[in-house]
């Protein structure tokens, strides 16, 4: 009834099993153990799911969030946009009264089309490319409250014959 391959098989079948860390013990075979990890702040949420214990990088800082973004199209200026981008952040602009004329300007420029989609990434990153690399991002963390600065050594308006 089986052949002389089939009667091999007994024999091979302990060294077959400690190839795969398995022993076998009184004709069956037996996972070896796993090795023990230190799970430290993990917590299992389901059978086979097993996930970090603690707040994400966006809860610890609320500029970090990640996520894909699409501008609608009733919003026009990139000053529209910085608020929009805003809403849930719990983040908001300082007030235009404060900020200096040349980030005035900015705010009011028309929004890029190609600044109207964005594939995920932080936040701080897409408004950084909204402002564009003349200005940089300061931010008030004690009144979540948001302002641009124009950056050292960028060429003044002025002095690079300004087109009205």
């Amino acid at each position: 009834m089986f052949s002389a391959r089939h009667q091999r098989l007994p024999r091979i079948l302990p060294s077959l099993l400690r190839c795969f860390s398995l022993t076998a013990a009184s004709g069956m075979a037996l996972a070896a153990a796993p090795p023990e990890r230190d799970l430290g702040a993990l917590t299992q949420v389901g059978r086979y799911s097993v996930l970090a214990a603690g707040p994400k990088e966006g809860q610890w800082d609320l500029l970090a969030v990640t996520s894909a973004i699409d501008i609608p199209v009733d919003v026009q200026t990139v000053g529209e946009a910085l608020h929009w981008l805003l809403r849930d952040s719990g983040y908001r602009l300082a007030a235009v009264s404060v900020m200096p004329d040349e980030v005035k300007a900015l705010l009011e420029l028309p929004l890029p089309a190609v600044h109207r989609r964005f594939e995920p990434m932080p936040l701080q990153t897409v408004i950084g490319l909204i402002v564009g690399p003349a200005f940089h991002l300061v931010q008030d963390p004690v009144h979540r409250l948001l302002a641009f600065e124009r950056c050292a050594g960028t060429p003044d308006s002025a002095a690079m014959g300004e087109v009205r």
